[in-house]
């Protein structure tokens, strides 16, 4: 009877908000005045780039760009300039300063290596900036005569398909996401950085070069060929003749300036940009419309795949300007790749569907022909989990995945299981790690005190957290940054649960008075108490109640906060917290620690946090600055691992961060109709994807659908099926584990 009324329940809500059975219904209302089914003008429209006086070849000339465009490129190089000649003083004032520092410390004391470590930074970071100073103008536009001839292109067209000739275009997959529906649909700028913008841009767009989620090797993205300079500081891109945005507009070099423009614009009070291309690139040449390069203070590994900046559509943004932020709020962004949000199915609040690009411009390619199959993906936004559980399993959701361990295991103890309509996952993956774990705010007292923090760290028994509601299936990060192979350093480990320890530590940080409740407090009469904050989600909630009893053995009271993703997220990068549950998604190849840890994105020059800033824990100091600073100007694979693993050990020792849980893995369901590629060069799904539904290699079958429905209407069963993906050979050395894909798909009568 309860399965019966949820079942009626789940039906009639979905009525409600989409108005018919398919998650499809429109948004209604309000869209031409949110700008969700706003169209740009004409190129024409546009002013023309540069002025008949100025300096630019034929090519340039021609460009149309948004109004307040022109006079960017020479305010841009000023400000390049600037940033140059400031940084120098800077860094020559750090330089006397450390080795003032240095005089007057003890040999071989802390104080003395500390101040050694400052010094060489500053150094190297006062001669990388001369360097810039001298070689000119960052953003360059020449004739395409002037493009070195002597450049070995690069093509990427030797790695294995990715796909199966099998799939099938068509369809519509229905998912669901348990997070708070974007406060805007702008690609940068107040907000945007939020949760839901990897689901419809981040993974959708395509760069200008990919990695071959196989292989790991670098394939063509909206670049068809690649170049490295002899000394390893320039990448040359060619565009593909062929590349487009979703709205149909050609992507050309025009395109990456524009970038440049809007997203370092004041308007877009977007403060990362400017510091991205300034701190990681000195030039910026453009090659006709064609070609672009991007140049390294330094050269560095894996060149290429770092020097891929952003395009954006010029058109798109042809009324960027000082409302920015509410103009274009509810203005879906042009991509490359092959889906884009469809105004006809958004709807404010609930549902975000994205459409396939009609004739796609990559359709045909290599490594996409087989991918981006399905022709509408739908998310809907369900914030109760048991919502979400009962629409999938009456088939309202075609996926959902199973991170919690109770669906896993009790969940899916259902008859739609036991009779093979739904089918369950279990993916192996190799993707980067997520930072998950407790972040904690090192600008705000107690936590500036680092034996607060210690003791933190040991008064925390995630462990038990891992064995009790992950089942003992996730594992204790141990590295900020894991998952990244070689430029991991597997010999951090997290620090054990430990009553003991925890009250020593307590004790240094003043707490050694014990109230009658055995909370811990300073002689003053100050509470040992923590607020520790996250988004709404009822999994960190079951967390934080075993937390809680297992800290209050150590003198420490948990307090806990749960609100919503946006504020949650302004919370902390406004670094107005104390502790929080959170991660950072992270990417292939290399760790990227410099805005996360740069001193500089942690305070003002003044010593107050800075805001709004990815350095969320407000952590800086010389010697990390010098080890991150290595990192990134590392020349060779071998400089490059050493430098990421002792600025992960520098992190450690800053104790910031307290490691939280992750899998090697990713769970899900899936009803029968939604099929994988299962041929001898990609069983599934290749291993190099966070979730497998990031691929895009699915497809739906129609046909297995309408099948499976009558099935169930009369009662037949499919053989039950439990799909086990593990890591290819090339990934595990283990030769008892079988690397093809199992797949039952007997249909039988029940009897």
């Amino acid at each position: 009877m309860i399965s019966r009324f949820l079942s009626l329940w789940a039906i009639l809500q979905i009525l409600v908000v989409c108005g018919g059975g398919l998650l499809l219904s429109s948004c209604g209302g309000r869209d031409d005045a949110e700008g969700i089914t706003w169209k740009p003008p004409a190129d024409t429209t546009m002013p023309l780039a540069f002025a008949s006086s100025a300096r630019v070849p034929d090519y340039a000339r021609n460009w149309r760009m948004p109004e307040g465009f022109r006079g960017f490129p020479e305010r841009w190089n000023r400000r390049n300039l600037d940033y140059v000649q400031k940084n120098c003083e800077s860094a020559r004032a750090e330089y006397l300063l450390a080795m003032e520092t240095r005089a007057k410390a003890v040999p071989g004391t802390d104080a003395a290596k500390a101040a050694g470590v400052a010094a060489r930074a500053a150094l190297q970071k006062y001669r990388t900036l001369q360097q810039r100073s001298r070689e000119g103008d960052y953003l360059r536009f020449l004739p395409t005569s002037e493009l070195p001839q002597n450049l070995v292109w690069k093509y990427g067209k030797d790695e294995p398909e990715l796909g199966s000739r099998q799939a099938r275009k068509g369809g519509t997959l229905r998912l669901s996401l348990q997070r708070s529906f974007p406060s805007t649909l702008c690609l940068f700028g107040p907000n945007s950085n939020n949760a839901v913008r990897r689901y419809i841009y981040d993974d959708i767009d395509m760069p200008l070069i990919r990695i071959h989620p196989g292989t790991g090797k670098l394939i063509p993205g909206t670049a068809d060929r690649w170049a490295v300079s002899e000394d390893g500081r320039t990448v040359y891109f060619h565009i593909d003749e062929q590349a487009r945005f979703s709205n149909g507009d050609l992507l050309t070099t025009r395109d990456f300036v524009t970038a440049l423009y809007v997203r370092t614009s004041e308007y877009s009070a977007e403060p990362f940009y400017g510091n991205y291309y300034l701190s990681n690139f000195s030039h910026v040449t453009i090659y006709g419309n064609n070609v672009l390069a991007v140049t390294f203070p330094s050269a560095r590994p894996v060149a290429v795949y770092y020097a891929s900046i952003p395009a954006s559509c010029t058109r798109f943004y042809a009324e960027f300007g000082p409302d920015y932020p509410t103009r274009y709020l509810w203005r879906p962004v042009p991509t490359t790749g092959a889906y884009f949000i469809d105004p006809q199915g958004l709807v404010m609040g609930r549902m975000i569907t994205l459409r396939r690009v009609k004739n796609w411009w990559a359709r045909d390619r290599k490594y996409t022909r087989y991918s981006c199959n399905v022709d509408r993906i739908v998310y809907s936004f369900i914030s109760e989990p048991a919502k979400a559980r009962e629409l999938f399993r009456i088939g309202e959701l075609d996926v959902i995945t199973c991170r919690e361990a109770d669906l896993w295991y009790e969940g899916l103890e259902i008859d739609a299981v036991h009779k093979g309509y739904i089918q369950r996952v279990h993916f192996s993956n190799l993707w980067p790690r997520n930072s998950m774990g407790f972040h904690i705010n090192c600008t705000r007292p107690p936590f500036d005190n680092i034996d607060m923090r210690r003791g933190l760290h040991h008064a925390l028994n995630v462990q038990g957290v891992i064995n009790t509601v992950y089942r003992g299936d996730a594992e204790r990060l141990g590295s900020y940054f894991s998952g990244f192979g070689i430029y991991t350093d597997g010999s951090l480990k997290a620090l054990p649960y430990d009553p003991e320890q925890a009250r020593a530590y307590f004790a240094k940080a003043g707490y050694t008075v014990e109230g009658g409740d055995g909370i811990l407090q300073k002689p003053d009469g100050t509470r040992l108490q923590v607020v520790i904050s996250s988004r709404i989600d009822h999994q960190y909630a079951t967390c934080f109640n075993l937390l809680r009893a297992d800290a209050a053995a150590c003198g420490l009271d948990l307090r806990y906060e749960q609100m919503d993703d946006t504020v949650f997220f302004s919370k902390m990068k406004d670094k107005n917290y104390s502790i929080g549950v959170f991660s950072w998604s992270f990417s292939p190849i290399l760790p990227s620690p410099s805005q996360f840890f740069l001193s500089s994105q942690a305070r003002q020059p003044d010593g107050t946090p800075a805001r709004g800033t990815n350095n969320i824990m407000g952590v800086g100091s010389p010697e990390l600055d010098s080890a991150i600073l290595a990192a990134d100007t590392a020349r060779t694979e071998a400089e490059a691992v050493k430098a990421h693993h002792r600025v992960q050990q520098l992190i450690a020792q800053e104790a910031c961060w307290i490691p939280g849980w992750t899998t090697s893995y990713c769970r899900l369901a899936q009803w029968r109709w939604v099929l994988w590629p299962d041929t001898a060069q990609c069983h599934f799904c290749p291993p190099r994807y966070y979730d497998p539904l990031d691929s895009y290699l699915y497809w739906i079958d129609e046909n297995e659908r309408a099948a499976t429905l009558r099935a169930r209407a009369s009662d037949k069963s499919y053989e039950e099926v439990e799909m086990f993906i593990p890591l290819p050979e090339s990934a595990t050395r283990d030769p008892k584990v079988s690397h093809k894909m199992q797949r039952q798909s007997t249909v039988h009568q029940k009897s």
